[in-house]
Parts: structure tokens; sequence; C-alpha cells
């Protein structure tokens, strides 16, 4: 050991690390590997003693990044549903790009939502090539139809719209 005294100690090893990342990082790694009970519970401690300050910065980071949280909420729900594929956040804000910020249905600028073209219940895929992006409101009123049973139902409400009263 270079120094006994523990100051001097701590000093010395954040020096390595500083001048050696690549080889305290893999140490580390190694170590967290080997030790997975004892990781975890460092994590936990870790999130009690600064519960209220991580748990703003992810607020913060949900309400700067919607496209990105939105992309992994459609994730682990078509990963519950056992859907093959995936979108990445890039993928889904290239959609959006690419019909303008609109809703791919009615036109409007209202904050935007993936929408399966056919849903994740009847069978359809996770991937970009089944993914339109949709105001909350056309998704809710589509639910489980598919894209064309959908803009069927579009077409026929516009041709023959409802009766007041």
């Amino acid at each position: 050991m270079p120094y006994s005294d523990p100051e001097k100690r701590r000093a010395y090893g954040r020096d390595w690390m500083r001048r050696n990342a690549d080889k305290a990082r893999a140490a580390m790694q190694r170590w967290r590997e080997r030790h997975p009970d004892a990781h975890r519970a460092e994590n936990a401690r870790y999130y009690a003693r600064n519960a209220e300050r991580l748990n703003e910065r992810i607020a913060d980071y949900h309400r700067a990044n919607p496209a990105v949280v939105r992309a992994k909420s459609q994730k682990h729900r078509a990963l519950r549903l056992t859907a093959d594929g995936a979108f990445t956040s890039q993928e889904w804000k290239d959609l959006i790009r690419a019909y303008d910020d609109r809703c791919a249905y009615c036109g409007g600028e209202a904050p935007l939502e993936p929408d399966h073209r056919v849903a994740l219940s009847r069978g359809g895929s996770n991937r970009i090539e089944n993914i339109l992006p949709a105001c909350h409101r056309c998704n809710a009123r589509k639910h489980r139809m598919s894209e064309s049973e959908f803009r069927g139902r579009l077409v026929a409400e516009r041709d023959h719209p409802p009766r007041p009263g």
C-alpha cells in the first residue's frame, strides 16, 4: 500500500483512476459482475440517500425528451405483448418529421403518440414500418382497428356526419 494515511490513499486512488480510466472501468465492471447482490444493495442505498434529487432529474429528462420516453414505453408494452421488433427514439423522431409534426389521420398538430397500423393485440409488429404518428384522440378512437379500417371509418364519418341531437 503506497500510503498508510487514509486521505493520502484516497487521493492516490483517485489520481490513479484518472490516469488509468479504462483499467479502472474494467475493474469496476468485473467487481459488479462478481458481486451483483452487493452492487444492487449499494445502488439501493445510494437511491435512498438521493431519491428526491434523482426523481427530479428523471422528471426533468422526461419533460425534455417526450419522444424518447414514448418510444421506451412503447417498447416495454410491445415486450409485454411479445410483439416482434422495436423502434428507436431516433426512428420515431424521423417519422414525426416525415409527417410534419402532424397526426397521420386528422392532420392535427396535437402532441403525437405512436400508433400501430396493425394493432399489437391483433399480431402487429413493433417495427417502425408498422408505426404512424397519431394524436391521442385518433389513436384512442382507432383502438384495435387496422389502419385501413380506421381510415374507412373516417371517410364514412366525413361523407355522412352524425346528426345533432
